[in-house]
């Protein structure tokens, strides 16, 4: 039973101290953009900033390329055939 407790009191401070560390990275965050920022619309621009997630750009798919020559003919009239829908 106490090996028990004492596992739940561990794994509590575990939470508490990655909650703790978390919320000291949020402050450290907004005093380094406090202190880089010159005007208080620059502090609420660097303040958005860190709130939006970057947009993703889609990996580029390269084009299913063929030579000619490597192709059978029932490839080739399956290629068009794809091309024209």
């Amino acid at each position: 039973m106490t090996e028990i407790l004492f596992t739940l009191i561990i794994i509590l401070f575990g939470v508490y101290h990655a909650w703790y560390v978390r919320e000291k990275n949020k402050e450290v965050s907004k005093l380094v953009n406090a202190l880089v920022s010159r005007t208080p619309e620059q502090f609420r621009d660097l303040e958005l900033t860190d709130k939006v997630k970057p947009i993703e750009t889609p990996a580029h798919k390269e084009p299913d390329f063929i030579p000619e020559e490597d192709m059978s003919d029932d490839k080739f009239k399956e290629m068009i055939d794809r091309e024209m829908d």
